[in-house]
């Protein structure tokens, strides 16, 4: 599954990236300076 986390480079935000990604998911982290 694809998956778009907003503010994922931020403190909570990388964490879920990182766990979402452990779980196998396709992970877009974005913020806005992206």
């Amino acid at each position: 599954m694809k998956i778009v986390v907003i503010g994922g480079t931020g403190l909570i935000g990388s964490q879920l990236v990182s766990l979402l990604q452990k779980d196998g998911q396709d992970v877009i982290a974005a913020s806005p300076n992206t």
